[in-house]
């Protein structure tokens, strides 16, 4: 067995969605009282059985398993199944999980890199991805390979299809015989159909349709089939998710979109729109790789054996209620065979072919350095049509940068001015964040609120940098360009010690810095430190963002 052991528990639904109310009916009073009666009777009972059955004893501790967001609930129920059962550490210690709702290739990205407590939750100790490709793409990389159990537990599966609208579907003869992802990429480069595809680097949907559409059916990978892909879908069509691409069919119904999508999204859909020309899911005949939920234990360094241990506990009862049955959730397919459902992605086919679409698409990690000294407060320029400080104008700036990003750049800030930070010259306000919809919006606020602050004195963007620099060439990459924005009207910095020459110096490694000037600063020191590391000066906007400017 995957793990172990083989637990026979009482079957229950772990479905996600639930009906509640229904109809009122009026109940005789003694048939209450007798219901009550039985109800408390059968209460105490209960709780005498489970009092008797349980070992353990004090608070539960549990650990933390991120879980995609279609999972979540599920996963959430079986975790309050297992807690019931009792389950306890060999100290006797009560022990349970504790799901966390974190999209997989967020998960994917974060347990490689910095993982964000605050917004994210604890560090997760085991891993359940909505596709078993995302754990294959982290296990493609040497540096993370052992980071993924390599005898996971299949939950279930949902099916990669195109969401077509009948109109089309009927007009091409896709319903009753389905075409090949060859007969859909020449159709995309014909005109005929136009193929929404979701991006692989933000979504399940994006990343197995890609899978399919540049496999050569045999499970291998072909790298002259992602050219035609790259052409199919174009550079417009792509979106972070099925989602988007959905909702751009309600705004503007077109009965030639055809969207890159899993199974019960297309049922959803149709079910929650009713659109006039209902979707319908076609699956490609050449298809072979789905969407596989799987629950992995992970195996990275901050994983102690006491917490995988609970995590296999976890996992083991996971394992029975899939066996009897007992594991339902409405967007899952049972699967028959796990070995084969596993075997439909490996690392290196996933590894070959993010990396092949990643070719000209360089992430971003950008770190943001908001200059809040008094002199940013003592300047006014103009800016979208109004009259604001430097310092606001920097803010807004940085915004409108950050607006126009894609979802997978990492974005952090940092405000300095002398007396910012304890015992330096500046402020970590942000660390590096995925700008996920939550996580854009917070930085969104933060950036806002930075533009309350004010720091008397000079500006201490020299001692500032360094720091800065370090911390970021510390965050380099593979594939992702690293960069430091200053934002600021100061043209001296006579609070750090040493010179811009001195400090262009310091600013060895990978970081690419940029300065963006405001008002009547004189670029010159400013373009001393940027050009040093291969960056610019850039003069700043009077509207907009500078993300092209920076490598966007």
């Amino acid at each position: 067995m995957v793990f172990g052991t083989t637990h026979k528990v009482r079957s229950h639904r772990l479905g996600r969605r639930r009906k509640k109310g229904g109809n009122r009916m009026v109940v005789a009073p003694w048939i209450v009282i007798t219901l009550v009666c039985v109800v408390v009777a059968s209460g105490l009972t209960w709780g005498f059985v489970a009092l008797m059955r349980s070992g353990c004893s004090g608070p539960i501790y549990r650990v933390s398993v991120a879980a995609a967001p279609s999972l979540a609930g599920t996963l959430q129920d079986a975790a309050q199944a297992w807690e019931a059962t009792g389950p306890e550490a060999s100290t006797g210690q009560c022990i349970g999980a504790e799901i966390r709702e974190v999209g997989a290739a967020e998960a994917s990205r974060a347990i490689s890199g910095d993982w964000d407590e605050v917004s994210l939750g604890k560090r997760p100790i085991a891993w359940v991805p909505d596709s078993q490709a995302w754990a294959s793409w982290l296990a493609s990389n040497e540096t993370t390979a052992g980071y993924v159990n390599s005898d996971p537990l299949v939950l279930g599966q949902a099916a990669s299809v195109l969401a077509v609208p009948s109109s089309k579907a009927a007009e091409l003869g896709w319903e009753g015989a389905p075409p090949t992802w060859a007969d859909v990429l020449a159709a995309a480069q014909e005109g005929t159909i136009t193929l929404a595809a979701a991006n692989p680097r933000t979504s399940t949907e994006g990343l197995v349709a890609m899978l399919n559409a540049t496999g050569d059916g045999s499970g291998t990978f072909a790298p002259e089939a992602m050219d035609t892909w790259k052409a199919a879908i174009g550079s417009t069509a792509l979106a972070d998710s099925a989602g988007e691409q959905l909702a751009a069919y309600i705004d503007a119904p077109d009965p030639a979109r055809v969207v890159t999508a899993l199974d019960y999204q297309v049922e959803d859909f149709n079910r929650d729109n009713a659109p006039a020309d209902p979707l319908v899911a076609v699956t490609p005949s050449d298809s072979r790789v789905s969407a596989v939920a799987t629950y992995l234990v992970l195996g990275g360094g901050w994983v102690s054996e006491s917490d995988a241990a609970i995590a296999e506990a976890f996992g083991g009862y996971l394992e029975g209620e899939v066996g009897s049955g007992g594991f339902e959730d409405t967007e899952l397919a049972p699967v028959d065979d796990p070995a084969a459902a596993l075997a439909q992605t490996t690392p290196e086919v996933v590894g070959e072919a993010v990396r092949t679409w990643q070719v000209g698409r360089e992430d971003l990690h950008v770190l943001f350095l908001v200059d809040r000294s008094s002199t940013t407060n003592g300047e006014t320029v103009a800016y979208n049509g109004e009259d604001l400080t430097a310092g606001d104008a920097a803010v807004q700036t940085a915004i409108a940068t950050v607006r126009a990003m894609e979802s997978t750049y990492r974005v952090g800030m940092w405000e300095y001015g002398v007396g910012a930070g304890e015992d330096v010259p500046y402020r970590e306000v942000s660390g590096l964040t995925e700008l996920s919809e939550d996580g854009r919006g917070n930085l969104e606020t933060d950036l806002y609120d930075v533009s309350d602050n004010s720091y008397e004195g000079g500006s201490p963007l020299y001692d500032t940098l360094v720091a800065a620099s370090e911390f970021m060439n510390g965050q380099a990459a593979d594939g992702a360009l690293s960069v430091i924005v200053v934002l600021t009207n100061a043209s001296q910095d006579e609070v750090s010690a040493g010179s811009a020459e001195a400090t262009a110096e310091q600013l060895a490694g990978p970081t690419v810095v940029y300065t963006v000037g405001f008002g009547e600063t004189d670029p010159a020191n400013l373009t001393t430190l940027a050009e040093a590391t291969g960056g610019a000066y850039i003069d700043a906007p009077e509207e907009g963002d500078v993300l092209a400017a920076i490598g966007g």
